[in-house]
C-alpha cells in the first residue's frame, strides 16, 4: 500500500468527520453513522463489497461511515486500511 492510499483515505475521514468531536465520542449527535459488513481482516480487495464474496463467507470487513448533513456523504473504508493509518498515528 502507497502512502498515497493512505493520505487520501485520511482526507476523507477527515472531510466526513469534520463536524464531530476529536475523540468521536457520540458522532450520532452530528449525524455521522457506521456498520460493519464482512468477516475477514485483509485488505486485497480494497472497499469493493462482493455480493458473492458475502454469500461464501470471503468478504473483506468494510466499514460504512454516513454522515447526514442534508444531502447523505457515504464512504466505504477497508478495515485493514484503517488499522495501517492507525497504526502509523503519532500521538506523541
Amino acid at each position: 500500500m502507497n502512502n498515497r492510499r493512505l493520505e487520501d483515505i485520511r482526507n476523507s475521514l477527515r472531510e466526513l468527520t469534520r463536524d464531530c468531536r476529536y475523540d468521536m465520542h457520540e458522532p450520532a449527535e452530528r449525524g455521522v453513522t457506521a456498520r460493519v459488513i464482512g468477516d475477514h481482516l485483509d485488505n486485497a480487495m480494497g472497499s469493493s463489497i462482493d455480493t458473492e464474496l458475502l454469500v461464501s463467507g470471503a468478504q473483506e470487513f468494510i466499514v460504512v461511515i454516513e454522515r447526514e448533513d442534508g444531502h447523505p456523504h457515504v464512504r466505504k473504508y477497508n478495515l485493514a486500511d484503517l488499522i495501517a493509518l492507525a497504526r502509523l498515528a503519532d500521538l506523541s
